[in-house]
């Protein structure tokens, strides 16, 4: 509205200047009048073009002193381009910080986003795992129960069985001291020996009781064993030829890496705890015997007894010389069979195995003291073995060989080559 107000306030000033320096003009030509020498048409517009000038001047004076926009449109244009172009450079700045805040908020949207996807995975995962520890925990309280009852029974029964043999010693002895009255009352042997046969039968019927006991006691012990007799606990090689002392100290480590394994085997938090007990004199004899040798020797550990949880482990030691027995790609065992029907290569191969398993035992590898075997095959390579052998037909020879270098303390790794014979 105010650039309207000057536009028109112009406009009108324009028309009178225009009007007034015609008229100025009109009235100096017709009065003639000559300035400067000039003729009166010439006089009349100077006199225009300067009255015109005059109030132009004297417009722009008035409207510059009374109006501070004019005073800046004329003056001040470069000092507003100049403050126009710093505002736009700064909104254009602004606009800059505008977008790189807006992508680095859409990034810590994407980034919390994330945060929140793992943060609700991560309480679906503890609140399985939560579950899965309640089912753990509660079966190893059953178990613990379980376990103390049985310990409890076993107690009272090896106290009965000891009150029960303690009976047993002293019916025998008074059995004995009325044999000898027997002997010596001639007069009273058909009594007497009435009162033998009546402690003879509680003798015997004590005798039922406590083998009855010793069933019962064995059947809670088969229960809890956690080592068999036999049982291997550890096979180690020590070096033979070395000093007394050297040879006790390695010796003892092998011991001493058996007691870590078997606190491990029974969960035992109490590592320092020695739960495997060998002779002194066992030892002795064992460290003697491998410092006296210049081969390398096998220590293998094995359980003296059946072992239940909560007794000390009793082991002994057994030493066997360790030779080479298979060298890498060498032939085990060999045999031709046939094969007639997919039934039938199952039954082949597993009869197969146990004849290798035999054929090393001879060669000299030591086999395990309960299962009586030299290694093992895994799932996979017995499936692949007996598919082998069923997309072949008639007779076809198996050959064990070595997968590589194998000792006298084993194990025996093997692969099974097969070949048609025709």
């Amino acid at each position: 509205m105010y650039g309207l107000a000057i536009i028109t306030i112009i406009a009108i000033m324009g028309g009178a200047i225009a009007y007034i320096g015609d008229k100025l003009g009109t009235k100096v030509g017709k009065k003639k009048l000559s300035m400067f020498g000039l003729r009166p048409k010439h006089t009349s517009i100077i006199v225009t073009i300067v009255t015109g000038i005059l109030i132009s001047a004297t417009t722009l004076g008035f409207m510059t002193a009374v109006s501070w926009d004019v005073r800046t449109a004329l003056f001040g244009m470069e000092e507003l381009k100049a403050e126009l172009l710093d505002l736009t450079t700064e909104v254009a700045s602004k606009t800059t910080e505008l977008e790189a805040s807006r992508a680095a908020l859409d990034a810590k949207n994407a980034e919390y986003a994330a945060i929140s996807a793992k943060v609700k995975q991560t309480t679906e995962q503890l609140a399985k795992i939560t579950g899965e520890l309640t089912e753990v925990t509660a079966e190893r309280d059953r178990t613990t129960a379980a376990l103390t009852t049985l310990q409890a029974d076993y107690a009272l029964a090896q106290s009965d069985l000891v009150s029960y043999q303690d009976n047993i010693k002293n019916l025998q002895a008074v059995k004995d001291e009325l044999d000898q009255r027997v002997a010596g009352l001639n007069s009273q042997i058909g009594e007497l020996n009435t009162a033998k046969t009546a402690l003879q039968t509680d003798v015997d019927r004590l005798n039922e009781l406590t083998s009855s006991l010793k069933q019962g006691l064995q059947t809670v012990r088969a229960g809890t064993v956690v080592f068999r007799a036999g049982e291997m606990l550890s096979t180690a090689t020590v070096r033979g030829g070395q000093s007394p002392e050297d040879t006790t100290k390695e010796l003892g480590g092998v011991i001493y890496n058996t007691n870590q394994h078997i606190l491990d085997k029974l969960n035992v938090t109490d590592k320092k705890l020695e739960i495997l007990w060998i002779a002194t004199s066992e030892f002795n004899q064992a460290t003697k015997l491998i410092a006296e040798t210049n081969q390398e020797v096998i220590v293998r550990i094995s359980a003296v007894g059946n072992t239940i949880y909560g007794e000390p482990v009793i082991g002994r030691i057994e030493l066997f010389p360790n030779y080479l027995i298979y060298g890498q790609g060498e032939a085990i065992y060999s045999e031709t069979v046939k094969i007639t029907t997919d039934d039938s290569a199952e039954d082949t191969v597993i009869s197969f195995l146990q004849k290798v398993n035999t054929a090393a035992v001879a060669k000299g590898i030591l086999s395990d003291p309960i299962q009586g075997t030299v290694g093992s095959m895994s799932g996979s390579q017995l499936f692949n073995t007996v598919s082998k052998v069923k997309r072949q037909s008639g007779n076809i020879e198996l050959t064990a060989v070595a997968k590589n270098d194998t000792y006298t303390a084993g194990p025996l790794q093997i692969e099974i080559r097969i070949k048609n014979v025709w």
